[in-house]
């Protein structure tokens, strides 16, 4: 166990992670219902739209990371990709088309695919601001503890696993290296994403080939064959969705995943003191960004997941800002 995990909850189903949402979320508070009034504002959004991705690079470049260098080198590399890339049956939906992480088009288009790997490695740093890492040793310490989490709930070997909302697959292959050590051989793993342009980018990433198949398919409407995979994970996912989508999506993974097999939530935690006390600009340029917070605050994940048809609920936090869900088919 990482000096920063906590034990999860010993089997049966987890309770509500908190009784209410924190009060920046929360349009019923009068801090959250001043941060939405002014994200109501248009250019005053798009002004913080602005000022949260400058924020952003700035950031992870003080602390090393070549956030626009390797930005050209990525679009350079997956714009050749994005055809095999592309699954021309596969529908957006509708709430995918949001305005994410201060893009305009959200998570369809060459910007967030292309700096999603920088990103990815400054929230990594941003979980333990107090340490001098690099961003390969605090995206390393997250992961581990992300999959000491899941540990406890596999019960066989794994054969198959999927990751869902993959992104540009920095979790996708961190996910692989681990299985790989833990069953001793190669592990069939898999991406799935709406992105196309991410898979690009998640294609030139595994230069090895070493994830089976890149899925440009929709989480609630993957066309995968039932009971395909014996783990399944959707890390740092549901805080971008709607309720309606979080629960769709579930009821999805339950008809991949064989009997006993089992799925990893990862996220934000609703009870972390470090995520309820955001100082107010930083909640509202957060928010400004993340157009479903208040939907992943207020669902109550453990029981979505028991509706479902999962058992043996454990959640626990991971880290000081991030909890992981673990149930069984």
């Amino acid at each position: 166990m990482t000096p920063t995990q906590v034990p999860l909850a010993a089997g049966g189903t987890a309770g509500s992670a908190a009784t209410a949402p924190p009060n920046w979320v929360d349009h019923a508070n009068p801090l959250g219902w001043a941060i939405d009034r002014l994200l109501a504002i248009e250019p005053l959004r798009r002004l913080l739209f602005l000022q949260a991705r400058r924020l952003i690079i700035r950031t992870a470049e003080k602390r090393g990371i070549a956030w626009r260098e390797r930005r050209e080198v990525l679009q350079r590399l997956a714009e050749p990709l994005l055809a095999a890339s592309t699954n021309p049956a596969t529908r957006t939906p509708a709430y995918y088309r949001a305005r994410f992480h201060a893009y305009q088009q959200g998570n369809l288009c060459w910007a967030a695919a292309c700096e999603a790997e920088q990103a990815t490695d400054s929230m990594a740093l941003r979980v333990w601001p107090a340490e001098a890492l690099a961003p390969a040793e605090a995206q390393a310490r997250l992961r581990n503890a992300i999959f000491a989490a899941i540990e406890p709930s596999l019960s066989g070997p794994v054969h198959d696993a999927l990751d869902v909302g993959c992104s540009v697959g920095v979790g996708t292959l961190a996910l692989k290296d681990w299985l790989d050590r833990r069953e001793g051989r190669d592990v069939a793993v898999g991406g799935l994403d709406l992105s196309p342009e991410m898979l690009a980018v998640a294609r030139v990433r595994d230069a090895e080939g070493r994830i089976r198949a890149w899925h440009h398919a929709a989480a609630e409407a993957s066309g995968l064959p039932a009971a395909s995979f014996d783990l399944i994970t959707l890390q740092f996912v549901c805080h971008e969705l709607p309720s309606d989508a979080t629960r769709a999506i579930l009821c999805e993974m339950a008809r991949l995943l064989r009997p006993g097999g089992v799925l990893a939530l990862v996220d934000q935690d609703p009870d972390s003191a470090v995520i309820r006390r955001l100082p107010a600009p930083i909640a509202t340029l957060l928010k400004s960004t993340e157009p479903y917070l208040e939907a992943y605050f207020r669902l109550d994940l453990p029981a979505a997941l028991a509706e479902a048809g999962f058992h043996s609920v454990r959640r626990g936090a991971c880290d000081p800002r991030h909890r992981v869900l673990v149930g069984t088919r």
